[in-house]
């Protein structure tokens, strides 16, 4: 299997002399050039075939009913599915998502959710049950099942801030990366098992990665890391220490210290960090905006009547850290989450930093 391939495999086109390509090739490798590469991220279609092994999606405020919102893309991811859909969903109650989830199932899919206790009573997952989808809770009132991931045939991760509600898509800032790649999709699939078959007995996640380093064909790295049982501080700390030039950030919830101090150090060795707040965030007295602030960080709070949902951290133009784990200590200790770092990747750097740049404004 070809992990490097789109959310949709095509036929192979018949051969053709190479003289009757030659000038189509370079139509279109212009016309490409001409559009520009962040025409990948806003506006591709979820169905072209890119060749590549990922793709980063945002949010489209106030966008109801865009063929690019975040919703359409995962309707769409969901209706490519053949085999298996695995869901652990903090919350869901976008009914157009839940109507895909209900096709798969009815096609032959093997469909199952998990998610968090608190949002069993949902009418969506109420659907989905009386449909004869397996559902499941954490059974644990004092901590969240807070991922947003889903797996499609052991093979797609999507994966990131994205909750699968009409505000997540449409009012929240979010991003969502899919990525194609059977040892990354082991690893979401042996969290999502732990999770949906050991609820009843309340184990935490995050106690075993099998692929902790996976290398796409493109030499992007990625590093998996589950929480509460698994380590993602220490990783975490590690990347920003190693910043040379430059550190953003985009966060919903900031106020784990320890990391929030590694950040002031690195502004004070000479490193830029620019980052943006939620504003809605800074009137807990343990967010960190105050505290950078006054040691002279260029920190904002974004302008969004929704919310400003991304968990994000780009060092040095070229490491992405992202997934459902905000920056603090029920992350780190209590709450089911997922943490990817990407590396040698400075094109899905680029992106993220994109959408920094816009919400930095």
């Amino acid at each position: 299997m070809n992990s490097d391939s789109s959310i949709h495999d095509t036929q192979a086109a018949p051969e053709v002399g190479k003289s009757k390509l030659f000038v189509p090739f370079l139509l279109i490798l212009f016309s490409a050039v001409a559009i520009g590469f962040g025409i990948r991220y806003y506006k591709g279609k979820l169905g072209a075939t890119t060749g590549v092994a990922w793709e980063v999606y945002f949010s489209e405020v106030n966008a109801v009913g865009s063929p690019y919102s975040l919703e359409k893309r995962l309707v769409d991811s969901i209706g490519a599915a053949t085999m298996r859909v695995d869901a652990a969903l903090y919350d869901l109650d976008a009914a157009p998502v839940a109507d895909a989830l209900i096709a798969a199932h009815k096609r032959g899919v093997q469909v199952r959710v998990i998610t968090e206790t608190d949002n069993m009573a949902d009418s969506e997952i109420g659907r989905l049950q009386d449909i004869g989808i397996p559902v499941s809770d954490d059974k644990d009132a004092g901590s969240l099942m807070h991922h947003k991931f889903i797996v499609i045939d052991e093979r797609y991760v999507w994966t990131g801030s994205y909750n699968i509600t009409h505000n997540g898509a449409y009012k929240n800032n979010n991003n969502v990366i899919l990525i194609d790649s059977v040892p990354l999709a082991y690893n979401f699939t042996q969290e999502f098992r732990e999770l949906f078959l050991d609820a009843e007995v309340g184990k935490p996640s995050g106690a075993f990665v099998a692929y902790p380093k996976v290398t796409l064909n493109d030499g992007t790295q990625i590093f998996t890391y589950f929480s509460p049982k698994g380590d993602t501080i220490s990783p975490l700390l590690k990347e920003i220490r190693s910043a040379e030039k430059s550190i953003h950030f985009m966060a919903f919830s900031f106020t784990h210290d320890t990391l929030g101090t590694a950040m002031r150090d690195s502004f004070a060795s000479g490193v830029e960090v620019r980052g943006v707040f939620e504003a809605r965030q800074t009137d807990n007295p343990y967010a960190e905006y105050k505290a950078m602030k006054a040691a002279g960080l260029s920190v904002v709070l974004d302008k969004n009547g929704g919310t400003m949902h991304h968990k994000v951290i780009v060092v040095d133009a070229g490491t992405v850290i992202t997934g459902s784990y905000n920056f603090s200590k029920n992350a780190e200790e209590n709450n089911s989450e997922n943490l990817l770092i990407i590396k040698g990747n400075r094109e899905i750097a680029a992106a993220y930093l994109a959408e920094f740049e816009k919400l930095a404004r």
